[in-house]
């Protein structure tokens, strides 16, 4: 089931939550809605469900205009963020519920309905707990049985607000191994919320960058992360390392450094500018060049094979943060309170109209 998106907007009062909003989605794909609080990705996902109305604009379903159709009318399938799971009923019971409120024309037998609910209890791993209770269970199995429920009344759409927000780290990290395992297989249309980076970039087919009720950027998890539109994707993206200087003749002139610019910045003289540098493209070297600056290691942490370095650089007292792979790190045999020298591998470039800071 496809899905379209259509010029979405939504205001509380004076309060602007979603402005002009457009995005098409295949049928099949996983689209996750990343940015801050407040930048409307949830309201977007409560509009699409029919839990909310829109002031303006449309929502089809395949070639169906939804954006007056009731919400069990259009078939989705939610999972919230705290489970909202049935406490005074089993697993079993929980998961087969949107089938046994069905009205009794449409409404399957007691044999389909077991049948059904075995069958989804097997595919998220919860057979063996069908007859429990949600308070005995881990916060990752009833997340697992919350999407288990979404899924059985056959959803044309599966929607999820944060549904991994409520776990720790390491259970994080299997759902979302897990989820992306669970969509391939059943290639039902996805649209999950998230404010959390990684899970955007280690389970979508597609992310939708939002802030301040408007997209900045919509691209596979390559393209946002390694080509970012404007300065907000990239600081939402990850770390980064600032380097304000000025553009001229395809150099950016940033203090004692001097690095090449993109290609389309080559005709800009002494134009004001910020170069945007991750921290696993900070060099770290123990001779200067003439495209490096000093700077003074002020901490050191090993996180497995990477250890990231913060500095402090000695031209202007701004800190760095650079990553380097652990073996390179012991050849140097940094230690902090030393002074190297680093230099930029590669930058993003943007001028003054394309970023506030």
């Amino acid at each position: 089931m496809s899905i379209q998106i259509q010029n979405i907007s939504k205001s509380f009062g004076a309060f602007k939550a979603l402005d002009k909003i457009n995005i098409d989605i295949q049928t099949g794909e996983l689209i996750a809605l990343l940015g801050p609080s407040g930048s409307g990705k949830t309201s977007l996902l409560r509009i699409i469900a029919g839990l909310e109305n829109a002031n303006q604009g449309a929502i089809l379903f395949g070639e169906e205009d939804m954006t007056h159709i009731g919400t069990k009318e259009r078939k989705v399938g939610f999972v919230f963020q705290h489970y909202a799971l049935f406490r005074h009923m089993t697993v079993f019971d929980n998961v087969a519920y949107g089938l046994r409120v069905r009205p009794r024309k449409a409404r399957p037998s007691k044999q389909e309905i077991k049948e059904k609910v075995t069958e989804l209890l097997e595919l998220v791993k919860l057979e063996a707990f069908a007859n429990r209770y949600p308070s005995h269970l881990s916060g990752g199995q009833r997340q697992r049985v919350a999407l288990a429920r979404a899924l059985a009344v056959e959803p044309k759409v599966l929607l999820l607000d944060e549904p991994f927000g409520a776990l720790d780290a390491k259970v994080r990290k299997e759902l979302r191994r897990w989820l992306r395992k669970l969509h391939d297989n059943y290639q039902i249309t996805s649209i999950f919320v998230t404010h959390d980076q990684e899970e955007a970039l280690d389970v979508a087919d597609r992310i939708v960058v939002m802030n301040e009720g408007k997209i900045e950027q919509i691209g596979t998890p390559d393209e946002v992360y390694e080509h970012p539109n404007n300065p907000f994707v990239y600081n939402f993206l990850g770390n980064v390392n600032l380097f304000k200087g000025r553009l001229d003749q395809g150099k950016l002139r940033h203090g004692s450094i001097e690095v090449d610019a993109p290609l389309e910045f080559a005709g800009k003289i002494n134009t004001e500018a910020v170069g945007y540098v991750r921290p696993h493209d900070i060099t770290i070297k123990r001779v200067a060049s003439s495209d490096s600056v000093a700077a003074k290691i002020s901490y050191i942490h090993l996180v497995g094979a990477a250890v990231q370095v913060e500095l402090i650089r000695q031209d202007n007292g701004e800190f760095v943060e650079a990553e380097i792979a652990k073996d390179y790190f012991r050849s140097l045999e940094l230690k902090t309170g030393e002074e190297v020298f680093i230099k930029p591998k590669q930058l993003k470039v943007f001028i003054p109209e394309d970023y506030s800071i």
